[in-house]
């Protein structure tokens, strides 16, 4: 149990150092994940080593998910902002249009980072497929977000968690969400300690 909770720590602190420099945040977030993807393949993992070898491993398409994923979120939210300081006509359904697509961007961005730790596929694919990822079994993608929003919310409570648990806990989770759905798409023996092919989910 000490050794689970300090595994849970020191990932935990090492994901925060590796984001001070704010342009490597991406990449942090996939070394994240692929850790977390460790820990469920092997009894034991090194977690520096595992960090900085996933960190480098997918260095360049986590760039490029993350600076889209900012890109579109930041659009979707400056255009709900601006909404909300006019009057057109329609505005409920456009609001409702927006809210929904803000939606699916969310569902696709909690699913594409383990998707592309435990898959091998193009940038173009990688983003279609989390979308179809995120939709499939879509009552575990809710219910991974009802915990992770309570998760936050203890975390905002009790500030400490955030600095040795928060983002480790939120990625073992979200992880555990995705590998239920791994198990269904995926062959058994290609979850295991090398990447799959693409995830299909249509």
């Amino acid at each position: 149990m000490c050794n689970w909770i300090y595994q849970f720590m020191f990932l935990n602190i090492l994901f925060i150092i590796s984001c001070i420099p704010i342009v490597t945040i991406y990449p942090a977030i996939a070394a994240l994940f692929g850790v977390v993807r460790e820990w469920r393949t092997k009894n034991e993992v090194a977690v520096f080593s595992q960090y900085k070898n996933k960190f480098v491993e997918n260095w360049k398409q986590s760039y490029l998910v993350g600076i889209v994923f900012t890109i579109i979120g930041y659009l979707l939210v400056s255009n709900l902002l601006f909404l909300n300081q006019i009057d057109i006509p329609n505005k409920t359904y456009i609001y409702l249009a927006l809210t929904g697509i803000s939606f699916l961007i969310f569902l696709s961005f909690i699913s594409v980072y383990p998707l592309m730790v435990n898959t091998v596929t193009s940038f173009k694919n990688l983003c279609i497929s989390s979308i179809q990822f995120g939709l499939y079994k879509i009552h575990l993608t809710i219910f991974g977000m009802i915990i992770l929003i309570a998760w936050s919310v203890l975390s905002l409570n009790f500030p400490f968690l955030i600095f040795f648990f928060f983002f480790s806990v939120a990625a073992d989770f979200i992880y555990w969400i995705a590998d239920r759905k791994f198990a269904k798409l995926i062959p058994q023996e290609k979850t295991g300690h090398t990447k799959s092919s693409v995830v299909t989910t249509s």
